[in-house]
């Protein structure tokens, strides 16, 4: 049971590290991919990543890179937690005693175990993400359809 309690904090301090050095490339790319497109002979809003983020912080200060963070911060934390633990589990599992290595083939067979469970858990999550970051951002994503012609 140590080994438990041990791989849910491990996964949950993990999973919040990972989404607080995260969270500011996932908001530029949004605004990247977002942003309306120009009419014919002006600049886009945003002329790359650099300047996206000189125009997020000049406009919302630092807090604009981390704004919508609160739900995923609960979600990555939840999910590594669960992968920690399952991944741990089936070590447990598969190991022959107390304490052996696993093998190579045991290794690919508990990474993957445990990347199928989070998966499964992780899917409605992202999605509600994909569809609700725009929508707190601000951007209607229709005037991001566009057709570019290939000669």
């Amino acid at each position: 049971m140590a080994d438990v309690a041990k791989d849910l904090t491990a996964g949950t301090i993990g999973g919040a590290a990972q989404l607080i050095v995260g969270h500011p490339f996932d908001t530029i790319k949004v605004k990247l991919q977002s942003q309306p497109v120009p009419p014919p002979g002006q600049l886009p809003r945003y002329s790359g990543a650099i300047d996206t983020v000189k125009q997020t912080i000049a406009a919302e200060g630092p807090r604009g890179l981390y704004k919508g963070m609160g739900a995923p911060l609960a979600t990555v934390a939840a999910l590594n937690a669960v992968l920690f633990t399952v991944r741990g589990q089936m070590e447990a599992l598969l190991r022959s005693e107390p304490g052996a290595p696993l093998n190579v083939n045991q290794q690919v067979v508990v990474g993957a175990g445990a990347g199928v469970v989070v998966a499964i858990l992780a899917t409605p999550t992202e999605l509600v993400k994909c569809r609700w970051t725009p929508i707190k951002l601000g951007v209607n994503m229709l005037t991001r359809i566009h057709f570019t012609r290939i000669s």
